[in-house]
């Protein structure tokens, strides 16, 4: 496959942060009105699912390179981790706001993907943990801690940032598996496919175990299904885009497009009772500001090989 120029994948990483925020809010409508967050995340897990089950019998030369390539155990799971990114989200959004979630999630994301470059789990390989990394990571922590600051009186639930921030580290670790995965059968559909089959069935064991499953409760809006084409595109988008640019650089476009349109959802179409507040829009730019920080060395590898 030709070599995808490192600018265009940067602009589709930004592009899929933006679908993440839209798929946010999305799921966290359907949560709300299905009222079982974890139904509302199988549900679009399910929809994304049946969508590349349609094409994959037909990705034979893909399979074939799977199987007869080497690949980590590990990397066949990386779907659990979109699955607790989806459901946390959903719960979270009604709670929170977009905005406020998404500062959580990045939070997590950028120290997912620091340690994942350190331990070389994506297909570029290992990236030591250099002083500017370490310094974005501390920031993005401190506009987590700004954002909560502001709920403190309201909706302040540090259990709940805590789990996000968890989710977001995890989809870090999914797409350095997804990445790997692609790498093996240089086929992306493929990829996203085992993805969803590992995300679809651990939501919908979930929701059993839960004793949540009542597709009646599921409201019958076709735009709120929308979630997981959304998914979809966003995991075809990071198992392309992360073999080219790294986890960590490949995080920094999708933080810089995920928070801009959180903000900017949050500001035209809030959750119900959610307002956006100042301090979550400070922690934002703080957010910003420390993912910027933190690709300051990747910029200047880019500089100094150009």
């Amino acid at each position: 496959m030709p070599e995808i120029p490192r600018r265009l994948a940067l602009v589709a990483a930004v592009a899929g942060g933006g679908l993440i925020g839209v798929q946010g809010r999305i799921n966290g409508e359907l949560a709300t009105r299905s009222g079982s967050p974890l139904e509302a995340a199988a549900a679009s897990f399910v929809i994304g699912l049946i969508m590349l089950a349609v094409i994959v019998p037909f990705r034979r030369a893909g399979w074939a390179r799977l199987r007869s390539g080497r690949t980590a155990i590990w990397w066949w799971f990386g779907g659990l981790g979109g699955a607790f990114f989806l459901a946390t989200s959903a719960h979270g959004v009604p709670e929170v706001g977009v905005a406020l979630v998404s500062v959580c999630l990045v939070a997590g994301t950028t120290t997912g993907a620091l340690l994942s470059d350190e331990f070389g789990l994506g297909p570029s390989g290992r990236h030591a943990p250099t002083f500017w990394r370490i310094v974005g990571v501390i920031v993005v922590i401190v506009a987590v801690v700004i954002g909560a600051f502001g709920d403190r009186h309201g909706t302040f639930k540090p259990l709940l940032f805590l789990l996000l921030f968890s989710a977001g580290a995890s989809t870090a670790a999914q797409q350095a598996a997804n990445g790997q995965l692609r790498g093996v059968a240089d086929d992306v559909i493929i990829a996203a496919f085992i993805s969803f089959v590992g995300g679809t069935t651990a939501l919908i064991v979930a929701v059993l175990a839960a004793g949540e499953l009542s597709v009646r409760s599921l409201p019958t809006s076709a735009w709120l299904y929308l979630g997981g084409p959304i998914g979809v595109a966003y995991i075809l988008i990071g198992a392309s885009m992360v073999s080219v640019l790294g986890v960590l650089r490949f995080v920094l476009g999708v933080v810089a497009g995920q928070l801009v349109v959180a903000v900017v959802i949050d500001s035209a179409w809030p959750a119900p009772g959610i307002t956006l507040r100042a301090t979550t829009v400070i922690g934002a730019i703080v957010t910003v500001a420390g993912v910027w920080l933190s690709g300051r060395d990747a910029d200047e590898t880019a500089a100094e090989s150009a």
